[in-house]
């Protein structure tokens, strides 16, 4: 006996459950929406017939004579009478109005009516082919016009909250409400006047930050407006540098301009804001007696050679790295910092000179004869229209970190100094901020600088580098001063998450949609429930997927974000981006080392623990004349 290959394969199926409900399920549910297709369309088809036949009579009617359409009648009424008898009469209107009794037959035959009735079948294929082309019109416009209703049956409605809209609606927007500015980023215009309101550009390497803040850069270059621009690799250097025009600080390159640490500093608080920037306040649990210590030093020393007519930061390095404590104690004499250089705390003073040996380190290089440049006057200078390039390299950049801290802070600082107005511009481009030391003058820079024309652009790859540097609350304060935002692609999913936050929630009436389906026919089914939900706009696996060169935006105000997709730009090498400078170090007297890299580095050794069981650095106890002095 042979079995049956059907039976076999039906149990088969029945052997597997998953694969059953899975043949039954999609049969149910393919049969079901059949059945509701095919009623659909033969409802829309006697919509369509009907639209068609009105179409034609009423076209037809309206393209034809009533004579025409007596002929054409009389005509076909003859084919029919002499169907039925071949010598039927009928009475015939001529075009004059005389009736005359005429045979059937002479009707069809008549060169007047053939005439006649061949304009009107004519028309009569003219009302028909306009009638079948505005019925497909009708047809197509009542299918776009279900489809529509379906889908706004099953789309989610947005309650609250953010929302979400492609590049050309929002530009729309902006141009419709006159709030566009002349700044446009991948074909995006910015908010009008929302510069000094300061960008954000994050993301990992290689995503397109720097493509971007180029971008802005050649529309900043061409409204003339002035900048100062950090740049770590030397590539802004290359490509927008104009040596007849703009300033380059860079201590080990030969095109750098010369720079007196005087000339920025006004007053003891200005000496006091350098100290700050150039020897930062560690986040760790680290003890910052030694630190607060070393910038009182420093602040009261540098305020101290002001008058000094022989001064120059070689000198001011001798004096502090290279004196003994009794001379140094003598220089600072009726300063705050005189108690801290003392021989009675020798071992402490010994100390705190090598962590001013290990900060100032990178002033060995500046040259400051000269006729030296000031950034702080050069931002008050309002007639000025050039740029202020504040470069380093990658191999020299741990050395040249305290320098261009101290001279980025300045630049931040001399900015709050400046009258207000509304017009000024001065663009602050701080990519990379991550690779520099804290700037303490950046938060209440970013928080007052609106007034006075002050526009930040900060670029970083990831938002944890910024916690590091200036601690989780620190990082917020910035972060929450920044209003235009570019997030772009991070594979780290807490960092991407973070980067998610950034584009607010919704809440949405959601529709959830149920189909039932049973062996009757009438359980079958579909229905449709609506739930408020809330849910983040743009999700981290969106931001941890992005391609390179796209990125989701948020500006300013209670405008709906979007994603960009931005094009590279190859641009022209103009300039060398590092040409070294051939530097020959000053000589000391015959009792010191003999050039300042012999005696820094001397110094600084001396904080570089010899032995694993105790620090360095060790406190010890001081007077509350001392603990005084330290309050800078």
């Amino acid at each position: 006996m042979t079995s049956n290959p059907n039976q076999n394969n039906l149990s088969d199926i029945v052997e597997k459950p998953s694969e059953f409900k899975d043949f039954t399920r999609g049969g149910q549910i393919t049969l079901h929406n059949i059945r509701m297709y095919l009623q659909i369309i033969d409802k829309v088809l006697w919509v369509i017939i009907f639209i068609f036949l009105l179409l034609l009579v009423t076209t037809f009617y309206l393209m034809t004579t009533s004579y025409q359409q007596y002929v054409s009648g009389e005509y076909l009424w003859s084919l029919f009478a002499i169907f039925i008898n071949s010598e039927a009469t009928d009475t015939f209107i001529q075009p004059n109005g005389m009736q005359t009794l005429v045979r059937c037959r002479d009707i069809i035959h008549s060169q007047l009516v053939r005439q006649v009735v061949g304009d009107t079948y004519y028309r009569l294929l003219a009302a028909t082919i306009f009638s079948l082309i505005v019925s497909i019109f009708s047809y197509l416009g009542i299918s776009r016009w279900l489809k529509r209703r379906g889908k706004k049956h099953t789309d989610d409605v947005a309650l609250r909250g953010d929302s979400f809209v492609k590049k050309e609606v929002l530009r729309d927007l902006l141009v419709g409400s006159r709030n566009d500015s002349d700044l446009l980023l991948a074909g995006l215009p910015l908010v009008k006047n929302k510069e000094t309101a300061h960008f954000f550009f994050h993301g990992t390497t290689g995503t397109g930050k720097s493509n971007a803040i180029k971008e802005l850069l050649d529309q900043i270059r061409k409204r003339g407006d002035r900048a100062i621009i950090y740049d770590k690799s030397c590539n802004y250097l290359e490509e927008y540098y104009n040596p007849q025009n703009d300033v380059l600080l860079n201590p080990l390159d030969e095109r750098g301009k010369p720079w007196d640490l005087w000339k920025e500093c006004r007053d003891a608080a200005d000496f006091d804001s350098l100290a700050a920037a150039q020897i930062p306040m560690p986040l760790s649990n680290q003890d910052p007696f030694w630190i607060n210590a070393a910038r009182t030093i420093f602040s009261a020393a540098a305020y101290e050679m002001r008058h000094d007519k022989d001064r120059s930061i070689a000198k001011l390095l001798q004096t502090l790295l290279t004196a003994d404590l009794q001379s140094i104690q003598k220089y600072l004499k009726g300063t705050e910092a005189e108690t801290l250089t003392s021989d009675k705390i020798e071992k402490t003073a010994v100390s705190i000179k090598s962590v001013l040996a290990t900060y100032l380190k990178s002033l060995k290089y500046v040259k400051d004869e000269g006729d030296a440049f000031s950034i702080r006057q050069w931002v008050q200078d309002d007639n000025a229209s050039n740029w202020l390039f504040i470069t380093s390299l990658g191999d020299r950049h741990e050395t040249l970190k305290p320098l261009i801290s101290s001279w980025l802070d300045i630049g931040v600082n001399a900015l709050l100094s400046l009258p207000t107005s509304q017009t000024r511009r001065i663009w602050l481009i701080l990519d990379e901020l991550t690779s520099l030391q804290p700037l303490p003058y950046l938060t209440q820079t970013l928080s007052e600088s609106r007034k006075f024309g002050g526009c930040a652009v900060i670029g970083i790859q990831n938002y944890a580098q910024l916690s590091k540097i200036y601690g989780n609350d620190g990082a917020r304060e910035i972060s929450a001063l920044l209003n235009t935002r570019f997030m772009f692609r991070q594979p780290d999913p807490d960092t991407a998450k973070w980067a998610a936050n950034n584009f607010g929630e919704c809440i949405t009436d959601e529709v959830r949609e149920g189909i039932s389906y049973g062996a009757n026919t009438m359980r079958d089914g579909i229905s449709i429930n609506r739930v408020e939900t809330q849910k983040q706009l743009v999700s981290y696996s969106e931001i941890m997927s992005l391609s390179d060169l796209e990125a989701f935006v948020r500006l300013p105000g209670q405008l709906p974000l979007t994603r960009l997709k931005f094009r590279y730009q190859s641009r022209q090498r103009l300039n060398e981006a590092f040409m070294l400078r051939e530097m020959e170090m000053k000589k000391m007297t015959p009792t010191q080392p003999d050039d300042l890299d012999t005696f820094v580095e001397a110094n600084e050794l001396q904080i570089k623990p010899k032995r694993k069981r105790k620090p360095a650095l060790k406190k010890v106890a001081i007077s509350s004349k001392q603990e005084q002095a330290l309050d800078i």
